[in-house]
């Protein structure tokens, strides 16, 4: 599965006749880190950058493409998400990149933040576009259509149930906290008794 670059106008855009659900999620981890700058000031739609790394959690045949899903911010909230993941053709990137947008509004950014992405669906493959007007556009279409796709059931159960985007915290720290507070007390007894 290659790289599909058409140049579409964006009235061809308006119809996503490849959108699905995905037989099986796909969980990507990394660091949130700068990206070009383009998403907030350019396109009006502020990504998260993944750091590189990420892209070594993708299977050899993952098709570069548009795709929906879910993202926690250090293990914080569970939103909805549209990713480019490719190399962005309009601007001709040379490297691969992994591009969420998050559909909920923070404050601030979060570059340093560990981002948890599950990935639910397909939306389109990668395209060129004849305007920046054209592409902006095809996100605003992406998001609204991802947005139906994520209200369904069976979304909604992957974004509460899912062990990959909620990995159970570690208990380790619970259990050993009344050893630890049983053996201070035990200490004290004895020197006291040492003492008297």
């Amino acid at each position: 599965k290659g790289l599909l670059t058409p140049r579409l106008e964006s009235s061809n855009m308006q119809v996503r006749p490849d959108a699905r659900i995905l037989d099986e999620p796909l969980l990507l981890v990394g660091e949130v880190v700068k990206g070009f700058g383009r998403g907030s000031k350019v396109l009006g739609i502020p990504t998260a950058n993944l750091h590189e790394d990420a892209l070594k959690q993708l299977p050899a045949s993952f098709t570069n493409g548009i795709y929906f899903g879910f993202a926690t911010v250090d293990g914080h909230g569970t939103h909805p998400m549209v990713s480019s993941i490719g190399c962005n053709p309009y601007f001709a990137n040379k490297a691969r990149t992994v591009e969420p947008h998050l559909l909920h509004d923070f404050p601030e950014d979060f570059y340093g933040a560990k981002i948890r992405v599950l990935i639910t669906g397909y939306l389109r493959s990668e395209a060129d576009f004849t305007s920046l007007d054209a592409l902006i556009e095809a996100i605003k279409t992406d998001i609204a259509i991802a947005k139906d796709f994520l209200a369904r059931p069976d979304q909604i159960t992957q974004r509460d149930g899912n062990a990959g985007l909620h990995p159970p915290k570690s208990t380790v720290g619970t259990f050993l906290l009344p050893i630890a507070a049983a053996a201070g007390i035990g200490a004290v007894f004895f020197y006291w008794r040492s003492r008297a």
